[in-house]
Formats: C-alpha cells, structure tokens, sequence
C-alpha cells in the first residue's frame, strides 16, 4: 500500500468514524428538534422588527413539526440536562440556519446581477434617439 493510498484510507475511516460518533448520539426525535430549531432561528431572522409576525410563524413551525409550544420548551428543558449533547445540537442549527442564509444571499446577489445585466442589455439595445432641432 502506498502512502497516497494509506492516507486516503485513513481519512475515510476518520470520516466514517465521526458521522458515527455524531449521529449515533441523536434520534430522530433529536433531529426533528434540531430542524425545527433551525427553521425557528431562520423566521426569527426573518422578521427582526415584527415580533408578533415572528411568533407566528414560530408557531406554525413548530406545530408543522408535530410539537405543540409546550412539548418544544420541555424538550429543550429536558435537554439542559445533556449540556454537551444540547450545545451540539444548538450549535448544528445554528450553522444548518446560516448555510441557508448565505444560500438565500447568494441566489438574491445573482438574481440582482443579472437584473442589472438585462437592464443594461436592453438600454445599449434599444435605437438611439434622433434629437429634433
């Protein structure tokens, strides 16, 4: 085996070893939770100035992820007994919601791109005008 091979060979175990270790820890409860955090940080976002839209959708969130508000909050409660298991979870919605957000970002940039593109397109198109003396 060469060196390439062995290195390549190690990281795939390594690899393979993490997602293990990570999702073997969470049940499907505990991923439902996560999403539904993530969706709740996103709609917090999303609404900064609107507390009672926020709230609402927040609501709705949570009840499209067969939670009621208080099953959410004595899940998390529950959680604040696995301060380490609760922290990984956290901080995974947390990055899920600001992956979405620099993917939301990134289709808004292009699309006013190319905006700018067919508006300028169209004016170097269009005939010039003759000017009347």
């Amino acid at each position: 085996m060469n060196i390439f091979s062995f290195f390549r060979c190690s990281l795939g175990i390594a690899t393979f070893a993490f997602l293990l270790s990570c999702s073997g820890s969470w049940s499907k409860d505990d991923e439902n939770f996560v999403q539904t955090y993530t969706e709740v940080l996103i709609a917090r976002e999303q609404y900064p100035n609107d507390t009672a839209q926020a709230n609402r959708s927040v609501r709705a969130i949570i009840q499209q992820h067969g939670f009621s508000e208080s099953v959410f909050r004595q899940r998390f409660n529950d959680l604040t007994s696995k301060p380490d298991k609760l922290r990984q979870m956290l901080d995974t919605a947390r990055n899920r919601a600001r992956r979405i957000g620099e993917v939301e970002a990134e289709k808004e940039r292009k699309a006013a791109e190319k905006s700018r593109q067919d508006s300028t397109a169209k004016t170097s198109t269009q005939a010039p005008t003759k000017e009347i003396r």
